[in-house]
Order: structure tokens, then C-alpha cells, then sequence
């Protein structure tokens, strides 16, 4: 990351708040590091975690794919100029409309895990590429992602077959190990379960070439050593394939990183603009809360946050941080051990390049962050 240039716009009196500050640069660093972590692997980014266009864009350039999960997201893919090719979409819930689309967009494959999912598939994109989500391990997760979609293995063979017998193109396997994933034995058990699967559904007659094993790559190594990295992932990862995946000629390893490619890139700068002693706790109030930014901390995330020009020797405090709104559930986190802080000063929240926009709304009609785009190559206009 351009350090220099972050804090340039971190310490501006004319830098507005709230504000999320994105570093191209370091997408383009991450990217670069996945590949080089997966071998032969395909990037198809995960939209949801910050459909900016220009994040959409940087991908694209970078003969990326996309993978998305509703009908806008769709139309930003091909805004950005992205192929039928370069997106699937692994959202097990799509609508006829959506479908349609995609049939007519020509995007290259979509999950089933369910047979009334196979069944609407059939019948609005007839002839689709499809592959089946299995349900896998979630713990060591931040935000685990178990129980809402994925089949077992079981399951899932009824699906290839019922999906073969409809006229659709059963490829291959998903999963996900959950959201800021911090174990890596997650993706070794969830690949070995694939090659159960798979071995299992060749003798049924089917040929597959596809392993979707998804995102949940986490965030923040660079201030939390515990976090696995990339490089210790995908080690560990493509061992796994080499050991568990029956041998396919041109097998199409696909990642669907979200957070792991964008998380780091950004930072969000917020203004305390209140502070009250509740009882035997201290609270400040920003200007960006779980309705306009920080939605995460709601669901669990601890976050990562700190003074501007914190001091290096300094006692310590415990305080509440909460948003703007009035509304009660507006609270960021509790019992975080800071220096002293008044009405005015500015916190920097880090990992912010992923699900802070996406996630917020303009509750009580305090605005959701506006964007500050540094290093990027290309300026693209949201319609």
C-alpha cells in the first residue's frame, strides 16, 4: 500500500466524513498473489463483497471473471464489459427474470442445491452449465456460512442426475468454508469431500472438469499474523486437489475471492461527533454506524480500528463505539481499549474494502460513505 499517499487523504481537513478510502494498487497486488497461490487457477470475483465499477473494471481488464449473484450485478459485469464467458453465478436462489438474462447473456454456469432449483433452471435457461454447492465445514469462521444453502454428498448426485435427465450440463463441484475463513483445513476437508463426490458421480456416467472452491479468504494478515495468508491457503489447497481430485484434462479451478482480493485495500475514515458516560460506560458516537458503513460488526466482526495519529504511549480507556441513528442496535463494538478520545477527533477503521458500501444504507438519511479511489488506472462512471 502507498502509505504515503493513504495518510496524505486520511489527515486532509478537506477529506469528508464518512469516507472509504480504496488503494488499487493493493487490489492489483492481491490479485497477483492469488494467482501465483493457484496455479492454473481462474479468478471469478465475488461482486457482492464491493461492486464498485471501477473494482469491476480492474478485473475485467485483467481478463478476470465475475461471479454474481443477482440481475444488476449481471448488467455492471457486462457494463464492464465482461463476456457470457467471464461470469457464473453461484447464488442458489434466482429468479425467472434473472435467469432469462443470464440464458441470454450466455453466462458460462450457474449452482443448483435443490431440486426445485434444478428444475426452474431447466425450464428458463434450458441447456445450462450447472454445478452443485456441497455443504462443508464452517467452523474456524468468522461469519459461518453453514445450514442457508449446500447439499450433501448424497443429495448432490441426485441433483447431477436429475439435472442430466432435464437437458442441463452437470460440470462439476462448489463450496464455501465461510466468510473470513481462519482455518485452512477447512478448504483440505471440503476438497477431499469433492473428490468423493466426484469419484462417485463419474461411475454414474457424468464428466466433470469444474471445482469452484470458492471464497471466505480472509483479510488483515498484515496486522494479525494468525490470519492465514494466501500463500499458506493455496499451498495447502492445491495439495489437496493434487491428492483428492480425480485427474481431468484442463480441470477449471475457479476462486471466488471477495473480501480476500478488496478487504485490505480499504480504509474508513469517520468523525466522533458525540460522547456520552452511560452508567460506568463511556460512549462515542460516529459518523458512520452498522446502518451507514458498518454493518459487519453487527454480525460478529471485530473491528480493526484505531485513533488518527494514535499516540505511542498513552492510557488506556474503555469504550463503546456506536452510529449516528437512533436506533438502539446501532452499536459497533463494546469495550475497546483506546486512548483518550473527544468530540472531533477522526477513527480509522482497517479492512474496509469489502462489504462496508455494499452492505449500507442512508438509514435516518445519514449518508453512506462516498468513495476516494487511489491509484486507479482507469475512472469509470456508475450509471
Amino acid at each position: 500500500m502507498n502509505t504515503v499517499l493513504m495518510d496524505t487523504i486520511l489527515h486532509d481537513p478537506n477529506t469528508n466524513t464518512p469516507s472509504l478510502i480504496l488503494d488499487f494498487n493493493v487490489i492489483q497486488q492481491t490479485y497477483t498473489r492469488f494467482l501465483d497461490a493457484f496455479p492454473g487457477g481462474q479468478i471469478f470475483y465475488a461482486m457482492k463483497a464491493n461492486a464498485n465499477p471501477q473494482v469491476v473494471q480492474l478485473v475485467v481488464d485483467r481478463q478476470g471473471g465475475l461471479e454474481i449473484a443477482s440481475l444488476a450485478e449481471l448488467e455492471r459485469s457486462l457494463d464492464a464489459g465482461a463476456t457470457g464467458e467471464q461470469i457464473i453465478c453461484s447464488n442458489p436462489i434466482k429468479n425467472p427474470v434473472f435467469l432469462q438474462r443470464m440464458h441470454q447473456a450466455g453466462v458460462y454456469a450457474m449452482v443448483v442445491d435443490s431440486t426445485y432449483e434444478v428444475e426452474k433452471v431447466a425450464q428458463y435457461a434450458p441447456g445450462s452449465r450447472v454445478y452443485v454447492r456441497l455443504a462443508v465445514d464452517n467452523h474456524g469462521s468468522v461469519l459461518p456460512l453453514a445450514g442457508k444453502f449446500g447439499v450433501s454428498g448424497d443429495e448432490a448426485l441426485e441433483l447431477f442426475d436429475l439435472a442430466r435427465d432435464l437437458g442441463l450440463q452437470p460440470i462439476g463441484l462448489s463450496f464455501h468454508v465461510g466468510s473470513q475463513c481462519l482455518s485452512v483445513n477447512n478448504w483440505v476437508n471440503a476438497v477431499r469431500t469433492c473428490g468423493e463426490v466426484w469419484r462417485e458421480a463419474e461411475a454414474r456416467g457424468h464428466e466433470f472438469f469444474f471445482l469452484d472452491i470458492g471464497g471466505g479468504f480472509p483479510a488483515g494478515h498484515y496486522h494479525d499474523e494468525s490470519i492465514p495468508t494466501i500463500e499458506r491457503i493455496g499451498a495447502l489447497s492445491m495439495e489437496a486437489i493434487e491428492e483428492f481430485i480425480p485427474p481431468v484434462p484442463n480441470l477449471m479451478l475457479v476462486l471466488e475471492p471477495g473480501r480476500g482480493l478488496v478487504g485490505e485495500s480499504g480504509r474508513l475514515l469517520t468523525t466522533v461527533v458525540g460522547k456520552a458516560k452511560r452508567g460506568d460506560a463511556m460512549w462515542l458516537y460516529l459518523d458512520a454506524g452498522v446502518f451507514n458503513g458498518l454493518m459487519e460488526t453487527y454480525e460478529g466482526f471485530p473491528p480493526v480500528v484505531s485513533l488518527l495519529d494514535e499516540p505511542t504511549d498513552y492510557e488506556t480507556e474503555r469504550y463503546t463505539l456506536a452510529g449516528p441513528s437512533c436506533d438502539s442496535c446501532d452499536v459497533i463494538a463494546r469495550n475497546l481499549l483506546m486512548p483518550e478520545i473527544n468530540i472531533g477527533d477522526k477513527l480509522v477503521f482497517f479492512d474496509a474494502g469489502a462489504y462496508t458500501n455494499e452492505y449500507a444504507v442512508a438509514f435516518n438519511g445519514f449518508p453512506i460513505p462516498s468513495v476516494i479511489a487511489l491509484n486507479a488506472e482507469r475512472e469509470v462512471a456508475l450509471a
